[in-house]
């Protein structure tokens, strides 16, 4: 392990339990309470920022939130573990995307370690499933000489994931942002990540959040990629709708922002 690697870890651990101790209500073995609940929340609504203006700083502050908050718990659940696998997940596409592959493949590592703390907790968390099996695409990005063997665990976490939360709408969408990343030669693209999309856009808005255990993210993200998914199949109108419905939920989302200018209004 490099040194800086290991330095990085120490300080985010250092961070999280100067954090976790300076709130004397989240105490280690007391149980979770307002404060608790007042923390997750800003700790959420930091991620949901972070990742609807593309800010990796924002990213990490949610992220040594939860972090924070995880120490703090007595008997830890699978809900916080995902949320930290989360934060990772959005932290090493922001760093593939700026072709920082050390930083990506830390994320990557540590949210695969997150999401299987998670599902130890509770095995018919479908939607951790989903995440890794994401999360070992972005691997194979990363390693294609490893491309062989992660693929085929890749394909058995997806369906692991679709078995145990069919109706989850971020299961869909998971799916989808894979096959839409995948080349064409190899079964992926724009084409064939539609209707995936299509199908988590609809559990979308069937879905009533408030009866959700864990948050409720990435409706607008699904809009976008189908709207994306129809400006690179040539459907202009669509696409435009879309990306407006995007901007609708969120309208500070960079992403669909700048997807939905680039598109020239007949």
């Amino acid at each position: 392990m490099k040194p800086k690697f290991v330095l990085i870890v120490l300080l985010e651990i250092l961070l999280a339990v100067l954090t976790a101790f300076s709130n004397p209500p989240a105490a280690f073995g007391s149980r979770p309470g307002a404060s608790d609940s007042s923390s997750k929340a800003e700790a959420w609504a930091a991620l949901q920022k972070g990742f609807r203006l593309w800010d990796p700083e924002i990213m990490k502050t949610a992220r040594d939130q939860f972090l924070a908050l995880l120490l703090a718990e007595q008997a830890p659940g699978a809900e916080l573990s995902h949320d930290l696998a989360l934060c990772d997940f959005r932290l090493a596409n922001f760093f593939l995307a700026a072709q920082n592959t050390a930083e990506a493949d830390r994320y990557v590592a540590e949210a695969r370690k997150y999401g299987e703390q998670a599902r130890d907790r509770d095995p018919e968390l479908g939607e951790s499933y989903a995440l890794e099996a994401y999360l070992i695409g972005i691997e194979i990005a990363l390693h294609p000489d490893r491309a062989m063997i992660l693929f085929t665990k890749s394909g058995e976490a997806f369906q692991k994931a679709f078995a145990k939360s069919p109706a989850n709408p971020r299961v869909h969408l998971l799916k989808a942002l894979s096959v839409f990343f995948t080349p064409e030669a190899f079964g992926g693209g724009a084409g064939e990540a539609r209707g995936y999309l299509e199908s988590a856009v609809d559990l979308f808005e069937k879905e009533n959040a408030s009866n959700r255990s864990g948050p409720a993210w990435g409706r607008e993200e699904a809009f976008a990629y189908l709207g994306l998914c129809h400006k690179r199949l040539g459907n202009a109108s669509k696409a435009r709708e879309f990306l407006k419905k995007a901007l609708e939920i969120s309208p500070d989302f960079a992403f669909a922002s700048r997807e939905l200018k680039a598109i020239p209004e007949k």
